[in-house]
């Protein structure tokens, strides 16, 4: 590693010590790097006073020849034309060396000027990169990040139009995120279908110059595409197409390769990300709910009836709270099993959702017992409506490996009002002591923790 960079760095002096003595020879001086400008004009004056010097010694010699040159001797005649030519050849001499100098110099100014621009665009591209690096590790939903990716991708390569495929299964091939006119044909592809697949299959990105369309014409069209693998995983393909008028050449497609590396680190952290927070939506979920039924625990319960009670504090409304036990469901368990009996709760649970308010909330307490508070009620009345749906929804015969099951369900009610107000505890205790007196009355019914009076329905209160 030391001796290369040595070496790199004693060309790269080499080169600018050259382009000064160069420059020094055709006698361009004032700059530390001249310009291809100051060679034309160097060599439009060298070329001048070439012509200049020639056009000097043909008229001396023509002067000579016409002013008696018939009186000089055959020796002094001799010396004159040999003098005369060695003249000759030493200006074409000097002319022509200069020239060579000068058309070296200019091909040392053209490869600096190309490495110049070289550089330029790679310090463009890396800035690029760099940018969109720190952007793409500050994004974590998904959706963003590919959306990121692919407006850098056409900020680095000037594209048209492009698309990056996500892997999803183990050989399915799904467009995840578009921009610019993107043909939806090949929405899905499946390993040993078109570019793509090639390219995941190989872990080589794929440069494509020109195309065949469908009259049998070859269309000048440029497009890249490479794979986002991160830690030997594919996750999936990122495609460009440039404009009509851009062609990509290798260089491009190492800068885009380089760019997917970047690009492949921001969506394995993005699924990560999406990853840990289902799994944390979930496991929020469990700490609240009924593993069995999906219904609410005791814990989610007694967060809404705090809720509830304290709406009834701040205004004038009712909460109510509907204590239900499924009648006899203890033969369920012992004559079809307990595996039909939990089917039978989490369809007793469906059936109570299904019946009650958007606002209302169905929580179990354990067994066979639920309990559904009531907010924002007018008064009892309305707690009492919500139970009949409830005792209606349970009449109806369950689904069991042995036939439909007819099972019933004993109901109490207990309502707290700013004219009646109760504590959580205290209104769950007389809503299940209600629940208890309607099953000694004969159970499937409804009874009211309040003092005795006339449903409508007819149920006894």
């Amino acid at each position: 590693m030391t001796g290369s960079s040595m070496d790199g760095s004693q060309g790269e002096v080499q080169g600018i010590s050259l382009l000064e003595r160069e420059a020094r020879i055709v006698g361009i001086k004032g700059f530390s790097t001249p310009s291809l400008e100051a060679v034309d004009r160097r060599r439009s004056q060298l070329w001048t006073v070439a012509f200049a010097g020639l056009a000097s010694l043909a008229a001396a010699v023509g002067l000579l020849t016409s002013a008696g040159g018939h009186h000089l001797g055959f020796a002094n005649r001799l010396g004159f034309r040999i003098g005369t030519v060695v003249l000759v050849m030493a200006l074409a001499g000097y002319v022509m060396e200069k020239e060579r100098h000068l058309r070296r110099l200019s091909t040392l100014l053209v490869n600096e000027r190309v490495l110049g621009a070289a550089l330029s665009n790679r310090l463009k591209e890396l800035a690029v990169l760099y940018e969109a690096g720190k952007a793409l590790n500050s994004v974590l939903v998904i959706d963003e990040v590919l959306q990121l990716i692919l407006s850098s991708a056409f900020e680095l390569l000037e594209a048209s139009s492009g698309y990056i495929m996500l892997l999803e299964g183990p050989d399915n091939l799904v467009v995840s995120c578009r921009a610019g006119v993107v043909s939806e044909d090949g929405e899905h592809l499946e390993f040993g279908e078109g570019i793509a697949s090639r390219v995941m299959r190989d872990r080589e990105p794929l440069l494509i110059q020109g195309t065949v369309s469908d009259n049998g014409r070859l269309e000048r069209e440029s497009s890249v595409c490479v794979p986002l693998i991160h830690r030997g995983d594919v996750l999936g393909v990122l495609i460009l197409k440039g404009a009509a008028d851009h062609v990509y050449s290798e260089h491009d497609l190492r800068a885009v390769s380089l760019f997917a590396d970047h690009a492949a680190i921001a969506v394995a952290n993005a699924r990560l990300y999406e990853a840990e927070r289902a799994l944390s939506v979930q496991l929020s979920h469990q700490v609240v709910h009924d593993p069995l039924t999906g219904a609410a625990n005791r814990v989610l319960v007694s967060d809404r009836m705090a809720h509830a009670l304290a709406r009834v504090r701040r205004a004038e409304c009712s909460m109510a709270v509907l204590f239900i036990d499924v009648d006899d469901f203890k033969l369920v368990n012992d004559e079809l099993g307990h595996g039909v009996g939990d089917s039978v709760l989490t369809a007793i649970a469906q059936r109570l959702s299904a019946c009650v308010r958007p606002s209302d909330t169905v929580g179990r307490f354990g067994g066979d017992e639920f309990v559904v508070v009531c907010e924002d009620l007018i008064d009892e009345a309305g707690a009492l409506d919500i139970a009949e749906r409830v005792l209606e929804a349970l009449q109806e015969p369950f689904s069991t490996p042995a036939g439909g099951r007819m099972l019933s369900a004993s109901i109490g009610v207990a309502t707290c009002n700013i004219h009646n107000p109760m504590e959580a505890d205290s209104l769950i205790r007389a809503a299940d002591r209600a629940m208890y007196r309607a099953k000694m009355e004969g159970k499937a019914r409804i009874m009211s923790a309040h003092p005795p009076a006339v449903h409508p329905s007819g149920f006894a209160p």
